[in-house]
């Protein structure tokens, strides 16, 4: 307010007639030594040393696609208009990409401007996504059935194989309600408290406790090199001071390796390690499950949240409620 209460007093002092339009000129044209991308590379930094590793792919991804449509041409926060983000969007509109990788990019440069609002780098007054709409579409739903899941545990692959290491890998995160491959990743021997899964998402940082079931129990054991408090769980990170990069190959050959094993199980719909997610979300309604017990168990804040993860029931199911509802 201090900045923008400033310039109203100097065009007053000019005695001339002046519009709000003047007063944003005004503010934007005030200069800041601290720009857009320099913000955003420190903001990933302090994300990455608190441990947030998925949220800093997040913003480093979104600063990429910024700079690429900016030709690496940096910008202030004054700079960054209601024009420049629309010419954004527009930008990546051409380019073909999905509205809701769109929506992700926005959402998060949005989130970019918030903090620096919070760090008076940037002006409130100024704020550019007032007046924006972000668009996105329903997103396609990735959930296996309970006899998918069958097929793929009952999958003939050759013990030891990179094939058989992606199906553990998939299993365990479907038995621990579909924990993400990079929490898998990160997880030590010392988060087992009590045969339970003691860990902080590293999405988040929400705290999770989840009660080890047999096949997971079962895969841990074949697959842990050694069970000392400071090892890890699992063989996904193998390099210290590298294991950012260690968990992102292996989930590039993850999801390779699931996409054959879906195929050879003839499963509904092409397997990810995202999809254990879905599937454990979606098989738990079928089951009958609460939705607030299912949201709880994904570690949603609210229940909203969790319907993008559950698939539609079949026809058949609504079909069958009908008939009995109707007698």
């Amino acid at each position: 307010m201090y900045a923008a209460n400033k310039a109203i007093l100097e065009l007053d002092d000019k005695d001339d007639p002046y519009t709000v339009d003047d007063i944003i000129l005004k503010l934007r044209t005030h200069k800041s030594d601290i720009t857009v991308f320099k913000y955003t590379e420190e903001f990933i930094k302090k994300l990455i040393k608190s441990g947030k590793i998925g949220n800093s792919t997040i913003y480093q991804t979104t600063l990429n696609a910024f700079k690429k449509f900016r030709n690496e041409k940096d910008l202030t926060f004054n700079q960054l208009s209601y024009r420049v983000v629309k010419d954004f969007e527009e930008s990546l509109l051409e380019r073909k990409i999905k509205f809701n990788s769109i929506s992700l990019y926005l959402r998060t440069l949005r989130a970019i401007y918030n903090y620096a609002i919070k760090d008076k780098v940037a002006q409130p007054a100024l704020y550019p996504f007032r007046d924006l709409r972000m668009k996105s579409e329903t997103t396609s739903k990735r959930a296996l059935t309970k006899e998918d899941i069958i097929n793929l545990r009952t999958l003939d692959i050759a013990p030891g194989s990179d094939l058989d290491k992606a199906r553990d890998y998939f299993l365990f995160s479907f038995n621990l309600r579909g924990m993400s491959l990079v929490d898998m990743a990160f997880l030590k021997h010392s988060n087992i408290v009590n045969g339970r899964l003691q860990y902080a998402r590293q999405k988040t940082g929400q705290k999770i406790s989840i009660k080890i079931t047999p096949e997971a129990e079962a895969i841990i054991k074949k697959l842990s090199y050694s069970d000392k408090p400071d090892a890890f769980v699992l063989p996904i990170i193998e390099r210290k001071g590298k294991e950012y990069l260690d968990y992102r190959n292996a989930l590039r050959l993850t999801n390779k390796k699931l996409r054959l094993i879906g195929e050879m199980a003839k499963c509904s719909i092409r397997v990810s390690t995202y999809v254990s997610r879905h599937s454990w979300a979606t098989i738990a309604k079928r089951s009958g499950i609460p939705m607030a017990v299912i949201s709880e168990g994904l570690g949603h804040d609210s229940e909203k949240t969790t319907h993008i993860y559950l698939d539609s029931f079949e026809n058949k199911v609504l079909d069958d409620a009908n008939e009995l509802i109707t007698g």
